[in-house]
């Protein structure tokens, strides 16, 4: 009685605290309710904003996914990396659904990808639809959940976009909703000092305790110059339940009685500015304490729309000078919670002086072309955040350090004089391969991060590890799969043949396994063969054949 009352009690807390999703009557939920969420639009990835909901399946795989409107299947993505299987349904209203991560597609889905990739004898494909094509209704199904790409778990990634900008849409604010009784709560306040460009002042800022909802400050001597102001960040959790079920905050917004407004508002993204995640937040301030500061304020050049007012979030303090500020925290259902800061400063300021120049200095606006011996890079404008010491020694081929964030990638490239030899090398970036191009006579590459960069050769092919189930008999179900490693440039393509014809396959790169389902039952006459190949095109190729009829 007790162990069932303790089953009872655990159940019935379980669906207190938990984040269920329903649905206005335009929209049926994506998997079977009760649908329970564990992570929110807009929450701080690294280099990213989560641009959509993450729905939980419970650890298992294979549950089903439907269509939460009519529409037509207008994107079908298969891919080791990123979402995986992933199917995109455009809807009359204006609106595309993502689903990814799925392990398989429904029937008449899965012939089509089948299909196609069969005919181009690729795996891994990216198609965009025609709206006649495949056709979907509302409730129907369409995939099975899985724990493709690069999921860290099995669950189900949902977003819905706006069909015509392509933006990531708050599902939230959209028709979906999720029961909210918690407060959004401050745990944490930094204060930056901003110069007159509108760029932190390196070393010039503070972290504020929040014991109360109003709060008190004084900032040191020294850390205002003549012409700096100050901007705001805020450590928040945003919490759904009482029993301390958060996700990421939704809005906060700060003003005073002698300035205007500003505010963040996580109800829209571009994924072209995804990486602008870095400015919105303290990356620098999260590498060391792990925590994440979100700022209430807009540094030059961010193209980040979730800002709804005007202006850059700077306040004034002047010499001698306090001023209070009103804080509000608000979630995406409305609960909000404010606090009150005051902020002094009892001292002079020093004289204004920027501490950075184009001679000194990359400057985000700018754009560079750096060359050595037969290497060149080229940085495109806005590849910077703010001002980056030019600390780099392009003979050691180094250019800053890779702790320095920065928003685009940079160009990198070599003019080989051996045409020949130039296919087994590729271009590194720290010691890693980067996805490396060759037209005949120049390798280029594109780098997300700065540091060191340099040339590898690769010329050792993948390796192909059997499993135990990859038996030629008769009592074998043909789902065959093989532990798959590069040693350095990584796996680029693969392809499974049975008999000469082409058989789907699927590589789990986080698992580093290959997987494919050959027909059965295996007859005598029987031929396997698997050819993979890595991105500097070293190939292996694997044989198998039955005893009665060897594989030529």
């Amino acid at each position: 009685m007790l162990k069932f009352f303790l089953c009872y009690v655990l159940f019935f807390t379980h669906f207190a605290v938990a984040q269920f999703l329903n649905c206005d009557t335009i929209w049926t939920l994506p998997m079977a309710s009760p649908v329970e969420l564990s992570a929110g639009f807009g929450d701080l990835r690294p280099n990213h904003f989560h641009m959509g909901i993450d729905i939980r399946t419970a650890g298992k795989e294979n549950l089903p996914i439907y269509a939460i409107a009519d529409g037509f299947v207008s994107r079908v993505k298969v891919s080791s990396v990123g979402y995986g299987w992933v199917l995109y349904i455009d809807h009359p209203n204006g609106y595309t659904s993502v689903y990814a991560h799925c392990n398989r597609f429904a029937a008449r889905i899965q012939k089509f990808y089948l299909d196609t990739s069969s005919a181009l004898q690729n795996n891994e494909i990216d198609l965009l639809l025609a709206p006649d094509k495949i056709r979907i209704q509302k409730g129907e199904q369409i995939a099975f959940s899985g724990n493709t790409g690069g999921s860290s778990g099995p669950h189900l990634h949902f977003e819905l976009r706006d069909t015509k900008t392509e933006h990531a849409l708050n599902p939230l604010l959209h028709g979906f909703k999720v029961s909210d009784v918690g407060q959004p709560e401050l745990s944490g306040l930094r204060i930056y000092a901003i110069d007159s460009n509108g760029f932190e002042v390196p070393t010039k800022s503070v972290v504020v305790a929040v014991q109360q909802k109003n709060i008190q400050t004084q900032l040191p001597p020294g850390f205002l110059r003549e012409g700096d102001r100050i901007g705001i960040a805020l450590h928040v959790a945003d919490y759904f339940s009482q029993a301390g079920r958060s996700l990421g905050l939704f809005s906060a917004e700060v003003w005073t009685q002698k300035e205007g407004h500003f505010a963040f508002e996580l109800d829209e993204l571009d994924f072209e500015a995804a990486r602008y995640v870095n400015a919105h937040h303290d990356f620098a301030y999260a590498q060391i304490s792990k925590n994440k500061f979100q700022k209430l304020f807009k540094a030059p050049y961010n193209p980040l729309t979730i800002y709804p007012y005007e202006g850059s979030g700077f306040f004034e303090i002047g010499t001698m000078d306090s001023t209070r500020f009103s804080i509000m925290l608000r979630d995406v259902n409305g609960n909000e919670r404010q606090y009150e800061l005051s902020v002094a400063f009892p001292y002079q300021k020093t004289p204004a002086k920027i501490a950075y120049n184009a001679q000194t200095h990359w400057l985000p606006a700018a754009t560079y072309t750096l060359e050595v011996g037969l290497w060149k890079v080229q940085i495109d404008s806005f590849t910077f955040f703010e001002p980056v010491k030019k600390n780099s020694d392009l003979s050691a081929k180094r250019i800053a350090s890779s702790q320095v964030q920065i928003a685009r990638p940079i160009h990198l490239s070599y003019a080989f004089k051996d045409s020949v030899a130039a296919a087994q090398y590729v271009i590194t970036m720290n010691g890693s391969p980067l996805p490396t191009f060759f037209d005949g006579t120049t390798l280029t590459a594109d780098a997300k991060a700065l540091g060191t960069f340099g040339l590898r050769k690769d010329v050792l092919a993948p390796t192909l590890l059997d499993q135990a189930n990859n038996k030629l008999d008769s009592l074998n179900n043909g789902a065959w799969s093989w532990q798959l490693k590069d040693d350095f440039s990584g796996v680029a393509a693969y392809s499974c043949w049975q008999n000469g014809k082409w058989i789907p396959a699927y590589y789990d790169a986080k698992n580093k396994q290959l997987r494919a389902q050959f027909q059965v039952p295996f007859i005598a006459g029987t031929a396997i063969e698997v050819r993979v190949w890595d991105a500097a095109g070293n190939e292996r190729v694997y044989q198998r054949s039955t005893p009665l009829a060897p594989f030529k």
